[in-house]
């Protein structure tokens, strides 16, 4: 193995877990991904040209057997082991969604499961999963699923052509690399989630690495220039990829251009090889620590992560210096225990693989073993929680829920024991014919439900806002079904539905969402606007997403909020301002997001509550609303009391995380949203019955 290609795996290896375990310390740890796909491309179309020049073709059944028994079987111990560990120290409610990325690790698709959530409101109330790490070795998978067959096709096509296969294949790559490149570049500053974990973004990576290795073919690389030329070159590289391990950060959108330093960086590195001049970085590499980490950088990449997210499960803490220098120790162990007891073993046609070295023989021990990890991580993603109470035993259940802290006769009953298991909280959803009416911003639409009364001489009651006004949806239905009011909802999660003016980047995400959200919200507003038989319209969001105190944002202000209650004003409609519920950003949980999280975690509902002074912000809508003369309804009550916040009220978990009402709790402050809401109505001089 070339010692250059050795110590860039080091290098890679060192750079993805510093930056795991210390992110403030090595802010751009995470190009050492960038590294390794530059390797695997110079590498794997290295091996591609060769068998080309042997035999004028690629035999694909052997090159995706070879692959399969060098990378899986370690992989596949590595999602088996962190699945048996979610199922020993993970909560239950966070056993789904593990499921699904470890079902999706295992067939190399969790860059898309990643990329999907990346534009999924509705992920955000996902924690990091063991499994994430995936995502990287699923873009490799994928390219080596893929690019045998491009060069395949390239050297079939130069055939039929009559041109020399070299020359053919290079025009592939090099057509690849400029396509990659310009997609990485145009959808990395529009759509950063997609373009980080997309493979389409980052094939030019393996691209360059490729065109490296055509290169390398046709020149002898090691005889291009006197060796202090190729030392400068070297140490020219690793400069380049130290440099963007501390100049690139979170903030830099990437891969897009940004990802260009480390990967010339590695380019040169490969292309200056080992010079043997008397300053040549070689003795460096050449070091047996560096060798040995190079060679296990596999395993320690597969091992790393699922410590990180699965100690402080166990552990029930923060990481601590002690447990990351553990971890990162821990990491090289089983990454040499995976080299030599895994790895080794299987790609080798010796025991225990015996005469399974064959493609066929291969493909069904794969096929086999995939089965296994199927049914294992099925079974996770398949739990079921507990039974929830239902509408009419939420409603004759007297002290339950918001109940027991509104009603003066259930003084005491706030810390009952939960009617049913916390995690059975974590899917308190609202109502499937509510969740229906929402749409999501990045859908570029909105959705219209109507409920209650169908008399066009009721009174019309619009309800707009997003995903916390889609969980007291079916609260607010219940009154306008028991008022005899026509309600119609304007739910889109994600997206402010009260702003219609703002400027580039807004409340931190990209200039492209931005504009979807505010079109979308604008067509909705101005429907309600325009529709006669709309008499009320009750605004509620949630605006402490939208504040910010980084300069480079624009916020949600009350000024924008208050424009557009005045068109509605103007507009003939009564405006009813329905304030949001506290957030629990301020609860303790090791691994998880909120509620149900640190529910799972302590025998004392009060470890999870928060003084109401930490949840307190100044509230455009609020704000809004007093501007405007609109009547504002404060929900804080529901879920506090003078002094603390809860998150267990009366048996009833009131978050499904750390900002998101249950349906149940929800529920079981109907009665008083009812009459809150009413009261407002008939406040503005409108006939609630």
């Amino acid at each position: 193995m070339r010692t250059e290609i050795q110590a860039l795996r080091a290098v890679a290896v060192l750079a993805v877990v510093g930056y795991h375990l210390w992110p403030n310390r090595l802010p751009g740890g995470f190009v050492g991904v960038d590294v390794f796909f530059v390797v695997s491309g110079f590498l794997i179309t290295d091996h591609l040209l060769r068998e080309v020049a042997t035999r004028n073709r690629v035999h694909l059944p052997t090159f995706w057997a070879r692959r399969a028994r060098r990378l899986l079987p370690a992989s596949f111990v590595t999602i088996a082991a962190t699945a048996a560990a979610v199922y020993l120290w993970v909560p239950e409610n966070r056993w789904p969604q593990f499921g699904r990325e470890l079902l999706a690790s295992a067939f190399y698709v969790e860059n898309w499961e990643l990329s999907r959530q990346a534009v999924d409101y509705l992920a955000q109330s996902n924690v990091v999963s063991p499994s994430q790490h995936f995502w990287s070795l699923g873009v490799e998978e994928q390219f080596y699923l893929v690019w045998p067959v491009l060069i395949g096709a390239a050297t079939l096509l130069a055939v039929r052509l009559r041109r020399r296969p070299d020359v053919v294949v290079a025009a592939a790559l090099l057509l690849v690399f400029a396509a990659s490149l310009a997609h990485s570049v145009d959808l990395t500053p529009s759509d950063p989630g997609r373009a980080y974990f997309s493979t389409l973004t980052r094939a030019w990576e393996f691209a360059a690495g490729g065109l490296l290795a055509w290169l390398g073919r046709r020149v002898a690389l090691e005889r291009v220039g006197g060796a202090g030329l190729r030392s400068a070159v070297s140490w020219g590289g690793f400069a380049a990829i130290g440099v963007s391990l501390l100049v690139i950060d979170g903030s830099t959108p990437f891969p897009g251009y940004a990802a260009g330093l480390p990967v010339l960086g590695t380019v040169a590195v490969i292309l200056a090889g080992a010079p043997s001049s008397r300053l040549s970085p070689a003795p460096l590499m050449d070091r047996r620590p560096v060798q040995l980490l190079g060679d296990v950088s596999y395993g320690v990449y597969l091992w790393h992560w699922p410590l990180i997210v699965l100690l402080p499960y166990v552990t029930g803490a923060d990481l601590g210096t002690t447990d990351k220098l553990g971890i990162l120790l821990g990491s090289v162990l089983l990454g040499w225990l995976s080299k030599t007891l895994v790895e080794d073993r299987f790609r080798s046609p010796g025991p225990p693989t015996g005469g399974w070295t064959g493609p066929s023989r291969t493909f069904a021990t794969v096929g086999a073993a995939s089965a296994v990890l199927v049914v294992s991580c099925l079974a996770l993603v398949t739990w079921t929680p507990a039974a929830l109470p239902d509408a009419r035993e939420v409603a004759a259940t007297p002290c339950l829920g918001a109940k027991a802290l509104l009603d003066p006769g259930c003084d005491g009953r706030i810390d009952d024991a939960l009617v049913t298991e916390a995690a059975a909280f974590a899917t308190d959803l609202a109502p499937a014919d509510i969740s229906a009416c929402e749409t999501s911003a990045n859908s570029r639409t909105y959705r219209r439900c109507s409920f209650g009364s169908t008399d066009p001489a009721a009174l019309g009651v619009a309800l707009v806002g997003d995903s916390h006004a889609t969980r007291i949806a079916d609260a607010v239905r219940t009154t306008a079904e028991s008022e005899s009011w026509r309600l119609s909802t304007f739910l889109v999660s994600g997206c402010p539905m009260l702003a219609r003016e703002w400027v580039g980047s807004t409340w931190g995400a990209d200039a492209t969402y931005s504009e979807i959200c505010r079109t979308t919200a604008v067509r909705a507003l101005d429907e309600v606007a325009a529709d006669p038989t709309i008499d009320v319209v009750v605004v509620t969001n949630r605006t402490r997403l939208y504040l910010s105190e980084d300069p480079d944002l624009w916020p949600l202000t009350a000024a924008q909020v208050a424009d557009v209650l005045t068109r509605l004003q103007q507009a003939g409609k009564a405006v009813v301002v329905l304030r949001d519920t506290p957030e629990m950003r301020g609860v303790p949980v090791e691994g998880g997001v909120g509620a149900v999280d640190c529910l799972l975690q302590t025998d004392d509902a009060t470890d999870c509550s928060v003084p109401r002074a930490e949840i307190a912000f100044d509230d455009p809508l609020r704000t809004a609303g007093e501007m405007t003369g609109s009547p504002v309804v404060d929900l804080d009550d529901l879920v506090c009391d003078d002094a603390r916040c809860f998150t267990q009220i009366g048996g009833i978990v009131v978050y499904t995380d750390d900002n998101h009402l249950t349906t149940t709790f929800a529920r079981t402050a109907q009665p008083t949203i009812a009459a809150r809401l009413t009261a407002a109505v008939e406040a503005l001089g409108k006939d609630p019955s």
